[in-house]
């Protein structure tokens, strides 16, 4: 018996077509039932059209806001209030 090379295997011919497991008829799930209509049907599209544009002002404020705190981070640490002198008794800014 004469061994193929290493790293080289010889396949056959495949016959026909083996069915997908997602399409077996199992005893658990039924094939037969037909299923339901989809309860939240929108032919139109504008639920997700409104969706879509409520997600992007979303995205917008928090982009924006995460700019802000870039922005204040940048900008430097912020400057104490002045304090007030007092010379003989009269406190003067």
């Amino acid at each position: 018996m004469q061994r193929p090379p290493h790293g080289r295997a010889k396949v056959g011919r495949a016959v026909g077509k083996a069915r997908l497991p997602a399409e077996d008829v199992t005893s658990l799930i039924r094939a037969e039932s037909p299923e339901p209509p989809p309860v939240f049907v929108d032919p139109s599209g504008a639920r997700r059209r409104r969706l879509r544009w409520a997600t992007y002002a979303a995205g917008l404020l928090l982009v924006l806001v995460l700019a802000a705190v870039w922005v204040s981070q940048l900008t430097g640490p912020a400057a104490p209030p002045a304090r007030p002198s007092c010379s003989a008794g009269a406190c003067t800014r």
